[in-house]
């Protein structure tokens, strides 16, 4: 299906539309990079599907609508590119992407609680997000034998004590009242 993507060339940016299916990470060769995967992606001019499936860098344009929840909807303008899919020494191919995303928003948002996020701009906060992103994918990484780094997962950790347990009107409703009821549970009666 990548074919569609080559069609449409490098020479413009086009308008996409797909749906949220789960966030990840790719290693590079010293540290972790946040990714989120987007499924059924179309133009949004015609509808038309260009891939089943796309990777993209979770970028602060992503960031900035906050926790996603899978089957929102987003829409970006992007740019299709190649690249050389694999490993030097393996088979290798090219294959084609969409890089550069901008302008994203929300087209249709499933109903259901969200957290906070960590801010990418400090080293801390994207090692937060990446331990964000292996707690919450945990059970895919798991049963995939791919690594949960502990030092990540602490980080996000730490940020949640931080940045908002120390912030009691940072908390969505859904946390206020578990926090609440949590609290209510340790009181000696």
């Amino acid at each position: 299906m990548r074919k569609k993507l080559q069609q449409l060339g490098p020479q413009m940016r086009h308008v996409f539309i797909g749906r949220f299916e789960r966030v990840g990470y790719k290693k590079s060769y010293r540290y972790c990079r946040p990714t989120l995967l987007l499924t059924h992606v179309a133009l949004a001019e015609t509808g038309e599907l260009i891939t089943d499936h796309l990777w993209l860098n979770y970028t602060k344009g992503f960031l900035d609508l906050g926790e996603l929840l899978t089957g929102d909807l987003l829409r970006f303008n992007g740019r299709v590119a190649s690249y050389v899919k694999g490993y030097f020494g393996t088979s290798q191919k090219l294959d084609y992407k969409v890089e550069r995303p901008s302008q994203v928003a929300l087209q249709a948002k499933i109903e259901g609680p969200r957290r906070l996020l960590p801010d990418t701009v400090t080293k801390f906060g994207r090692q937060a997000l990446i331990g964000y992103i292996m707690e919450r994918e945990r059970a895919f990484y798991e049963a995939s034998c791919r690594p949960i780094d502990p030092y990540y997962i602490e980080q996000y950790r730490v940020w949640l004590t931080n940045h908002v347990m120390k912030n009691a009107q940072n908390y969505d409703l859904v946390a206020r009242k578990s926090l609440t009821s949590h609290l209510k549970n340790a009181e000696p009666h």
